[in-house]
């Protein structure tokens, strides 16, 4: 049988803004889900292409199992 020990989705974002991107986070602290962002890259025209791990389901977070931030 499996059990999920630990899980997270990797994700790379772009938003047309600063602002698209803060209430993407928002959204996601709303949830009480935890996130770790990876990579921030500000790109031409005020987009903002994000890389981060997101807690998948209500798996534990990766670094949660590993003695890191829960």
């Amino acid at each position: 049988m499996k059990k999920v020990i630990a899980g997270c989705i990797d994700l790379t974002l772009e938003f047309d803004s600063v602002d698209e991107c803060n209430r993407y986070a928002d959204g996601i602290s709303a949830k009480k889900q935890t996130f770790k962002v990876l990579q921030y890259k500000e790109l031409p025209g005020g987009r903002i292409r994000v890389r981060i791990q997101r807690q998948y389901n209500n798996s534990p977070f990766p670094a949660a199992m590993e003695g890191g931030l829960k």
